[in-house]
C-alpha cells in the first residue's frame, strides 16, 4: 500500500504542466511615408513598425508585442518574400487606410506672386 507521500507526488508528477512556448521577439522597422525633399527642407517622414514573426507568419504589433488589426494585420508568407518587406507593405496599407494621409501638411509650389 502506497503511503500518502508517495499519492501524493504521484498525482502532482501526473499533472505536469506542458512547457510554454516563448512569446516572439518583436522585430522593430520603419517606413517611408512621404519623400525627402531638401529645395523646402522637408526631412520626409517615417512610421515604426513592430512585427512577431511565428512559423510563417507574420503579424503587425504595437512595440510591447500587442497584435493590432485583428486578421488583416496577419500574413503568411510565401517562397521568395521576407517578413521585413511584407510588414512594411502591411504597415503602409494600414497607413493609407486610416486618416494619417488626410492630416499631412499640404506642398504649394511657389509661384513667386505676392
Amino acid at each position: 500500500m502506497a503511503s500518502w507521500a508517495q499519492k501524493i507526488r504521484a498525482h502532482g508528477a501526473s499533472k505536469q504542466r506542458a512547457a510554454r512556448k516563448p512569446k516572439p521577439e518583436v522585430q522593430t522597422t520603419w517606413a517611408q511615408t512621404r519623400f525627402a525633399d531638401s529645395e523646402a527642407g522637408d526631412p520626409g517622414a517615417v512610421i515604426d513598425v513592430h512585427f512577431i514573426v511565428e512559423e510563417n507568419t507574420v503579424t503587425l504589433t504595437d512595440e510591447k508585442g500587442k497584435p493590432i488589426g485583428g486578421k488583416a494585420s496577419s500574413y503568411v508568407l510565401q517562397p521568395g518574400e521576407t517578413a521585413l518587406q511584407i510588414a512594411k507593405r502591411m504597415a503602409l496599407a494600414n497607413w493609407r487606410k486610416s486618416d494619417a494621409p488626410f492630416n499631412r501638411a499640404l506642398k504649394y509650389q511657389s509661384l513667386g506672386i505676392a
